[in-house]
């Protein structure tokens, strides 16, 4: 096996081209679109109908935990859990619970009337099995389209990813306004069960072991070591989730998660203004999704990292100040276009280095060492926002977010994650 210049472990021999527009990568992509869609729907109801309720940024804190604290608690489970069983299977068993639940959700708040426990019970119970399903899709798409493709695919499913949600976040303030919060949940619902018959449709087993692989005596405690330890090999990648992703998602959630409470105290409290903002930094991240394949990130993933990440500080301390629609709308979707080059290139360099039997470990072992600390941002965003309010809420995000960009563009290892394809 042998290592192209700046690919720090994956495998690079030359295979056989595939191209992203196989039939496989085609259901993939239709249920990633949909379940973005309905997913962002959802989201937009479910914090509108529990801050109009509470008026209380506690209660959309406490809401944005019940979304991370799973993917904490269980990241490194279903990473594991990912690289030893059919990835597909995972897959489609998750959506056809998540389907289950927001369903019985959508009906107990139509006919019962409104409950924040149970709202944070069945999220919490979405959410788990989101956790199981994201390093199964994130480590099947090599599977699908090999590593010659991954930046085009990767930014094809992010910007059709961010493309839905920037559509149903507008559509989820539409039906919030029009028809109710609930009907929000029922079209989630629907769109996960949507999303599992795509799934379905892609033929073949994924397991990424071999069946003498499988005989060999395994345990959950070594594949996780397995995983750890590549990890702590190597250094970019380690730099990435311990330095960038973890205090990132910090800063981060101190402003994504509040959109919903920035669109009520500058706006009102029109469900439209918070739809249509979600919607300008959906529409943002596709673009930036796209953008990576025709920029080949992949091959300055470290610095381009870095900058988009310094990008987006500045732009949410001018968001937090802003009192005009448009301005805000503008300063969104640049934010979102950021976070969009950021996210594709990361992952499309991971999946690109990291070999294929190990990618959903690293992926999950990657996601809660980045993830661990957005409780804690959302406790203290809660908390500056009731005290301060939510410009300083933002300032302060937005601040923290520039430090990161300059320490992480200040690391030499760091700075040489890419990843170059092999000449053949």
């Amino acid at each position: 096996m042998t290592k192209s210049e700046g690919n720090f472990g994956g495998e690079t021999s030359a295979k056989t081209k595939r191209t992203p527009l196989g039939k496989g990568f085609r259901n993939l992509f239709a249920s990633t679109t949909v379940a973005a869609f309905g997913g962002s729907v959802s989201t937009v109801a479910v914090s509108y109908i529990v801050y109009h309720v509470t008026h209380n940024a506690y209660y959309i804190a406490y809401l944005g935990m019940a979304g991370v604290i799973p993917g904490i608690i269980l990241g490194l489970l279903a990473g594991v859990i990912a690289d030893r069983y059919d990835r597909k299977l995972l897959m489609v068993t998750s959506d056809v619970v998540r389907t289950i639940s927001m369903a019985f959700l959508a009906l107990f708040l139509y006919f019962i009337g409104f409950s924040f426990s149970l709202i944070l019970a069945v999220m919490v119970i979405v959410y788990s099995f989101s956790t199981l399903f994201q390093p199964a899709s994130q480590a099947l798409l090599p599977m699908l389209i090999g590593k010659e493709s991954l930046e085009n695919g990767n930014g094809m499913l992010q910007g059709s990813f961010s493309v839905f949600q920037s559509v149903g976040a507008a559509a989820g303030g539409l039906i919030v306004a029009y028809l109710g919060g609930v009907w929000g949940l029922g079209v989630n619902s629907m769109t996960y069960a949507i999303s599992a018959i795509f799934l379905f449709q892609i033929a073949g087993e994924f397991k990424s072991r071999t069946s003498k692989e499988q005989l060999m005596p395994s345990s959950f405690s070594r594949d996780l070591r397995e995983g750890i330890a590549y990890m702590k090999a190597n250094i970019p990648l380690l730099e990435g989730t311990l330095i960038g992703g973890l205090p990132a998602n910090f800063f981060g959630s101190m402003f994504y998660q509040f959109f919903v409470v920035y669109a009520a105290v500058k706006f009102g409290s029109s469900s439209s203004a918070f739809g249509f903002l979600v919607a300008a930094i959906g529409a943002g991240m596709a673009i930036g999704a796209l953008l990576v394949g025709r920029v080949n990130g992949s091959r300055f993933a470290g610095p381009l990292i870095s900058i988009t990440i310094l990008v987006a500080g500045g732009v949410i301390i001018l968001m937090g100040y802003s009192n005009n629609i448009y301005l805000s709308l503008a300063t969104g979707a640049v934010a979102g276009s950021m976070f969009g080059l950021l996210n594709t290139t990361y992952f499309a360099t991971v999946q690109a280095t990291v070999p294929t039997e190990l990618l959903a470990r690293v992926l999950s072992i990657d996601s809660v060492g980045s993830f661990a600390a957005i409780p804690a941002g959302l406790a203290v965003g809660g908390l500056l926002i009731q005290s301060n309010g939510i410009v300083f809420d933002f300032t302060v995000s937005g601040i923290g977010l520039l430090i990161i960009g300059v320490l992480l563009l200040s690391l030499k290892e760091f700075r040489k994650f890419r990843y170059i394809p092999e000449q053949t």
